[in-house]
């Protein structure tokens, strides 16, 4: 069975290091880019099984980002990864509750992040 893909979207340097890292001993394959630009070439590129977008990014938001993932890929699992609180209204507010998969807040432990990784395996996406 071939490894799921992940993009990894974050303006800290560390963190996506320390979730990329995470992910890849976990059998992943990880990618990771620190901005919206970065992540729409990488998007034009390829497909990923799976995307962890930062919320505050330096050259567009995580929804702006979504917005464009959704487009480029519907099927793909989504998670927003947040330190604002209040998310799932402002998600309500622009009507993409459903185009996540879920909010990952900051900040986490890294059992929670390979949780909600399980659940959709479970699941069968």
């Amino acid at each position: 069975m071939a490894k799921k893909k992940i993009l990894i979207v974050d303006d800290d340097p560390e963190l996506g290091e320390e979730m990329a890292e995470l992910l890849e001993a976990e059998g992943y394959s990880a990618e990771r880019t620190s901005g919206g630009q970065g992540a729409r070439d990488l998007l034009r590129g390829g497909s990923y099984d799976v995307f962890l977008l930062d919320f505050k990014m330096g050259d567009m938001t995580g929804l702006e980002l979504l917005k464009e993932v959704r487009k480029a890929d519907p099927d793909a699992a989504v998670f927003l990864v947040s330190g604002k609180p209040g998310l799932e209204a402002l998600l309500e507010k622009e009507n993409l509750a459903g185009a996540v998969s879920g909010i990952i807040e900051k900040p986490f432990a890294p059992d929670l992040l390979l949780e909600k990784l399980s659940a959709l395996k479970a699941a069968g996406l």
